[in-house]
């Protein structure tokens, strides 16, 4: 009995430190990895808070597990639909709670905070140098 309630409480720390994301999950049994590499599609865009998010365009990121990624923006413009993509890599730093976005051609990427890293939701986090706070939430369908 003892050895239960011992391998209980192990289990117990084991699995509450495998958080690494504010919003969760607490745990997982897909890797990190295998949860951020899907098709995304914007679903929020804040910054401090306030939404910015126009429901007239679209924003779609495919993360693939080769390191690779493409974006695409879809717009109207004068009554047709207009698309603008780019394409590069994509790393996660050391301990895996962000994650930097190299566009192809250039020398620096664009690293994002993981909020959030759940098999259908992805949330990223930016301060830029004037500290203001953007949120990013994608959903895979």
């Amino acid at each position: 009995m003892k050895y239960f309630v011992l391998l209980s409480l192990l289990a117990t720390f084991a699995l509450s430190s495998c958080n690494k994301y504010s919003e969760g999950p607490t745990f997982s049994l897909l890797t990190r990895k295998a949860r951020i590499v899907n098709d995304w599609t914007l679903e929020s865009y804040t910054k401090d808070g306030t939404e910015l998010y126009d429901q007239t365009y679209e924003l779609n990121i495919s993360i693939e597990k080769d390191g690779t990624y493409s974006m695409s923006i879809i717009t109207p413009n004068l009554g047709q639909l207009q698309s603008e993509t780019s394409h590069g890599t994509w790393e996660f730093d050391n301990d895996q709670t962000s994650v930097t976005l190299l566009e192809e051609g250039s020398i620096i990427g664009v690293s994002y905070d993981i909020v959030q890293l759940k098999n259908k939701n992805l949330k990223l986090r930016q301060t830029d140098f004037n500290n203001a706070v953007y949120d990013w939430s994608y959903i895979s369908k």
